[in-house]
């Protein structure tokens, strides 16, 4: 089959269904986006995609058949057969009987290599009709019902009812042929003008193969007699053509305007013939010469009798001179085809076969030996000759201007999938907004954020692992670590801005503001310490043990240079941060005061332990935590991703940072742990001490007076004792 065909079923899918259930059929199917309109396609990928959208959507092959012959005439109409389908025919019969011509003649001349099928109308006594399908291809009888029907409705405004009754396969010249016959019955005459606007709606088509009135039942034989007067109204009003006593044209005459008719009997005996039958076969003038001896018939597929020419006598005839009998000069070259008419003259009881050769384009003349002499003056096969000429130039050019067109639209769709790839990569080197102000050629001016919130994380001894590890196993180690934590960042919607060797910097708050930033990174801390947990040292096969300390202030943050242009932040908040990782503990997410007043007063609840003042580089004396938890029972995971994602998390990106990473050992081990203190709004009586997952039980015992610079909702901070803020 052409891609003609392939195209029609791709865009019923998409109008009908949509893009995805297109790529769903067509790789369920193993058959490429690719379609060009005049290049051939082998007929099992016809088959196999109707095969898949008949699995896909749950109904058998021949409603899918049928679905596709209604859309393809719509479709047809559409891309500018229109006016050739409304000009077919006066009537469906009509229509049915002019559909071999279009095919022979028309569609031929830019198909060549298309095997037409064949149909045959017959007129019932009681006003329907018999229709005879015939094709090489099997199985396709739906498709054939959907386009009459769809004629039936929009060309001629009927509704019709279709039954096969009978099926059968057929040989002839060892060619097998399926061969339906189908009973059309007419129901409804007169029906609203489908495309009203010049194109048939969706809704409009998909209407025509359901009934609308489902209490109408098809007609009786006690309503044959007002069909036919339906169908009495559609026709053109009687007819009677004055025909002479006597024809007045001699023989000569007659042989040299009609040099390519042939008249024979019942018998096929040859009676006379044009003078160009008798020019290029000698002995077709010899008495009692047969037509089979001559001609054999190449359309319809039948066997050369007498009553099937005249079964088939409304059907377009192909019939090829046998080589055996042209003259000598002409058996080297191509046979001659003649086309045209079987006419059936009672009164003698003999058949005219009315015809002309079967030429499309210059070089059929130039391959026989023929010249426009050979062809009678009146003949329009010279005009065709012409016509299809520049016809077969433009469907040439238009096939070359398809394959390219098809070609850059996969250019196009790979160059998508391309740039996708690369914005993959850029978004996870620069912020999204930032990488798209870039990429228009826009100057990003840096930007002060007034509050955020910094993480850093590194692993324990990893000074010493590196010692005593194979390179490629760091690598190794790293990457499984990395890899965790950088799924963490997408589901707790922080940024992270980079590594250095075991460190890991995340920031929340930022490129993108939000007033839960707090909340954000101090649950990525909790993940992190439980995605470590999966990570084993390569030493000894234990898991690995990490530090993370986290500060909240404001930054300010830009991009730095042009060459690898990367995502900085600065400001004394970043320092701070990293100090608070330096100097923390391992298996502990230590924090600074300002992170504890951040997420007080949320729902999330929080569960805090008090380290105490230590002195920390640069900073002199701070008050710090450890963050131990969520006060609320959320099983293992402790990400509640609906409440806590309030935008789209911010890519992942490596940037520089600019703070100077201590990498002190952690120290103070002796410091003794202070009160545990949980942040959330609903209070929990002081009689039931808060269970700390980090630290332990804290025992119940009296609060003794706090420190001064203990958080705002604790002016006197007690000690051993876990309360709710």
């Amino acid at each position: 089959m052409y891609g003609l065909i392939q195209i029609c079923l791709k865009d019923l899918v998409l109008e009908r269904f949509g893009e995805s259930t297109w790529d769903t059929i067509r790789k369920n199917a193993g058959v490429e986006d690719k379609f060009v309109n005049f290049q051939q396609y082998d007929d099992d990928v016809t088959y196999r995609l109707a095969e898949a959208a008949a699995k896909l959507l749950g109904v058998d092959t021949d409603t899918v058949y049928e679905l596709f012959g209604v859309f393809w005439v719509t479709w047809t109409m559409r891309i500018g057969y229109d006016k050739l389908i409304c000009t077919l025919g006066k009537n469906l019969a009509e229509f049915i009987s002019n559909l071999d011509f279009m095919h022979t003649v028309y569609m031929k001349t830019m198909y060549p290599m298309m095997e037409e099928p064949s149909f045959r109308a017959e007129t019932r006594q009681d006003g329907s009709l018999t229709l005879h399908y015939f094709s090489v291809r099997h199985g396709l009888n739906g498709v054939v019902s959907g386009v009459i029907k769809g004629v039936s409705r929009i060309i001629f405004r009927e509704r019709i009812d279709m039954d096969v009754i009978e099926y059968k396969e057929e040989y002839h010249r060892g060619v097998r042929k399926d061969h339906w016959v189908f009973h059309v019955r007419f129901v409804e005459f007169n029906l609203p003008a489908m495309g009203v606007d010049g194109k048939v709606s969706q809704e409009e088509w998909l209407s025509i193969l359901v009934n609308e009135d489902k209490g109408k039942t098809s007609p009786t034989k006690d309503q044959t007699p007002d069909i036919l007067a339906e169908m009495d109204g559609h026709q053109d009003a009687e007819f009677s053509a004055k025909i002479p006593d006597k024809l007045l044209i001699d023989p000569s005459t007659f042989i040299h305007s009609f040099p390519y008719h042939v008249v024979f009997d019942r018998h096929l005996v040859i009676q006379h013939c044009g003078v160009k039958v008798q020019q290029f076969c000698p002995r077709v003038t010899e008495e009692g010469a047969g037509l089979e001896d001559f001609l054999s018939i190449r359309h319809p597929n039948i066997a050369l009798t007498i009553e099937n020419l005249r079964s088939f006598r409304t059907s377009i005839f192909i019939v090829d001179f046998k080589k055996e009998e042209l003259r000598s000069d002409m058996q080297d070259k191509p046979t001659i085809s003649l086309r045209g008419q079987m006419v059936w003259m009672d009164s003698e009881q003999k058949m005219v076969f009315l015809c002309s050769p079967r030429l499309t384009k210059l070089e059929d003349l130039t391959e026989r030996g023929l010249h426009f002499s050979d062809i009678a003056p009146h003949d329009i096969t010279r005009d065709l000759i012409l016509f299809n000429q520049q016809r077969i130039a433009e469907v040439e050019l238009s096939k070359q201007l398809e394959q390219k067109k098809e070609e850059l639209r996969l250019l196009m769709r790979d160059l998508a999938e391309e740039k996708k790839k690369t914005d993959t990569l850029l978004y996870s080197m620069l912020p999204r907004e930032v990488a798209n102000e870039l990429r228009e050629g826009r100057h990003v001016q840096a930007g002060e954020f007034p509050q955020v919130t910094i993480l850093f994380s590194d692993v324990v001894h990893f000074t010493d692992m590196c010692s005593q590890c194979q390179p490629i196993q760091i690598v190794h180690l790293l990457n499984a670590m990395y890899t965790r934590f950088d799924q963490l960042t997408n589901v707790c919607g922080v940024y992270k801005v980079e590594t250095i060797g075991d460190a890991y910097m995340v920031v929340g708050g930022l490129p993108v503001e939000t007033d839960a930033h707090a909340q954000r990174v101090a649950r990525f801390g909790l993940q992190q310490l439980k995605a470590s947990c999966e990570v084993l040292s390569p030493i000894n096969g234990e898991p690995i043990q990490i530090r993370i300390g986290i500060h909240t202030g404001p930054v300010v943050a830009g991009v730095v240079g042009l060459k690898m242009p990367r995502y900085c932040l600065f400001g004394d908040t970043v320092n701070t941060a990293s100090r608070m990782e330096s100097t923390g503990m391992p298996g502990k997410v230590h924090t600074s005061e300002a992170v504890v007043r951040a997420v007080e007063n949320k729902e999330d609840g929080f569960i805090f332990s008090t380290r105490g003042d230590i002195e920390v580089k640069g900073k002199g004396k701070m008050r710090t935590y450890f963050l131990c938890g969520l006060q609320k029972d959320e099983g293992d995971d402790v990400i509640n991703t609906e409440r806590m994602i309030e935008e789209s998390p911010p890519a992942n990106v490596e940037a520089s940072q600019t703070s100077e990473k201590s990498r002190a050992s952690p120290h103070n081990e002796d410091i003794a742990r202070g009160s545990t203190v949980a942040l959330g709004p609903t209070p929990l009586p002081t009689s039931h001490p808060t269970s700390c997952p980090m630290m332990g039980e804290a025992p119940a015992c009296p609060a003794p007076a706090g420190p001064a610079n203990a958080p705002r909702p604790l002016p006197d901070p007690p000690s051993k004792i876990c309360v709710v803020l």
